[in-house]
């Protein structure tokens, strides 16, 4: 026969591996996190890709973006008003090294259960022609994500610029 005590931990057990299960897997604001990092790797650019490898990668990221997708880069800020546009700009890059593509310092606000709006930094990592040693280019990002069809998609994106150091 258990003792209460026993029953009582048990109990204590199973809510907190639901509530660090939800909290890993279902929480929306991991989810678009998790999200995010996918896209970041996505975007990052090995040494010496293959052609087929390249087309892998941006028919992934072409299912991480809404087919209405607004890109502002640049500035002045140039627009890009489509997925076939953001993929166009993403495929035509050809670096002769490799790019590592990270996004730092994230911050995720949830507006609804279907939106969300993150503030990063993206850093991209590059190795230094000369030394072979890394170099990071940095600027502030906006990104909106939608929740279309179960699944968080980008629908707007502002890379900007770094602000001057005093």
């Amino acid at each position: 026969m258990k003792s209460n005590g026993s029953v009582y931990v048990t109990v204590v057990f199973v809510v907190l591996a639901g509530y660090f299960t939800y909290q890993w897997w279902f929480n929306p604001s991991r989810a678009v996190k998790r999200r995010l990092g996918e896209i970041a790797a996505t975007l990052s650019v090995p040494l010496q890709e293959a052609d087929v490898n390249r087309i892998a990668r941006l028919a992934q990221l072409r299912a991480f973006l809404a087919p209405d997708v607004r890109l502002k880069i640049g500035e002045p800020p140039q627009e890009l008003a489509s997925r076939d546009a953001v993929l166009a700009l993403v495929g035509g890059l050809r670096p002769a090294t490799s790019i590592d593509v990270r996004f730092t310092d994230t911050q995720v606000f949830m507006d609804a259960d279907a939106a969300a709006h993150a503030y990063m930094r993206v850093d991209v990592v590059t190795p230094d022609p000369q030394s072979g040693q890394p170099t990071v280019d940095s600027r502030d990002a906006s990104v909106d994500l939608g929740r279309i069809d179960g699944e968080w998609l980008v629908t707007i994106a502002e890379l900007k610029p770094l602000p001057p150091r005093p």
